[in-house]
């Protein structure tokens, strides 16, 4: 195990205590932007901000959001990972770093969501955050890569620096601000979608933002193992193509940068890191 993670599994296990939840064996269940941990044998994942407070110095307000999204989601009845409710749903400090507490669900095997699910569910999903009363940021996820790019120490060149610095502000000025916004998910991917006894829920709401609808289907309409097309179709909706296409590539910049950060810590991430930074020519 990481030291890291280890040390974040190490906190979220002594704040867990402090609320009167018993952690034998904490487990690793991802290692990323966060650190997931199994709280067993109690069924209470916690989510540690590891990665992320590097480029969001209010990591506690994304978390916190995202729990209050989950919340609102889940008294609507639509299909979300819930918040412990063995532990109230606010974020927690301890050992130096901010978490919140999450329901376990047991992996399940089986296939993942096909176009229909991942189209309809989406479009669901939508209509639900239509209704949240909520503040939320103008597609605060793209706020990453600014603050990224203006970190003083990176594993970048001046040349890639550049580059995505070009991109990015050659994609933004393509977003169409005369666009209907709505609240998104932030990060509506099919690795977000988690299989549960009862069907697929949705998960993972920390990038939750205002913004067009395309933001969110480009997470998946993007995926070269996925038929876009059908998705779309499952969606209904209609989404401007131009509109789609700058979103996908705005994603693609932000996982870049993501991948960068990562691979500053994780070892194993350099490989794609170095793939995704070659994609952005150096001007």
């Amino acid at each position: 195990m990481p030291s890291t993670a280890a040390a974040a599994a190490r906190a979220a296990s002594a704040v867990a205590a402090g609320l009167g939840v018993t952690c034998a064996e904490p487990v690793i269940l991802n290692d990323g932007a966060n650190v997931i941990v199994h709280l067993s044998p109690a069924p209470v994942v916690a989510k540690v901000a590891v990665s992320t407070p590097e480029v969001r110095p209010d990591a506690p307000a994304w978390l916190q959001r995202e729990l209050d999204v989950a919340v609102f989601l889940a008294r609507g009845a639509v299909p979300v990972l819930e918040p412990s409710p063995e532990i109230p749903a606010t974020t927690h400090h301890g050992g130096g770093y901010v978490m919140s507490f999450w329901r376990y669900l047991p992996p399940s095997g089986g296939a993942r969501p096909d176009e229909q699910a991942i189209g309809s569910m989406l479009r669901e999903l939508h209509a639900a955050l239509r209704l949240y009363p909520g503040a939320v940021r103008f597609l605060a996820p793209l706020g990453d890569i600014p603050a990224f790019l203006a970190r003083p120490r990176t594993r970048l060149g001046a040349g890639q620096r550049a580059a995505l610095a070009a991109a990015y502000a050659r994609l933004t000025a393509a977003l169409d601000p005369a666009a209907a916004r709505q609240v998104l998910h932030g990060d509506a991917g099919i690795g977000n979608l988690m299989a549960a006894p009862g069907g697929w829920v949705w998960h993972d709401f920390e990038d939750s933002c205002s913004g067009p609808v395309a933001w969110d289907l480009a997470a998946s309409t993007a995926n070269q193992r996925l038929d876009g097309p059908r998705i779309l179709a499952a969606y209904g909706n209609q989404v401007d193509p131009g509109q789609l296409a700058v979103c996908q590539q705005l994603r693609r910049l932000h996982l870049t940068v993501w991948y960068a950060l990562y691979a500053e810590r994780l070892p194993e991430c350099r490989p794609r890191a170095a793939e995704l930074l070659a994609s952005w020519p150096v001007p």
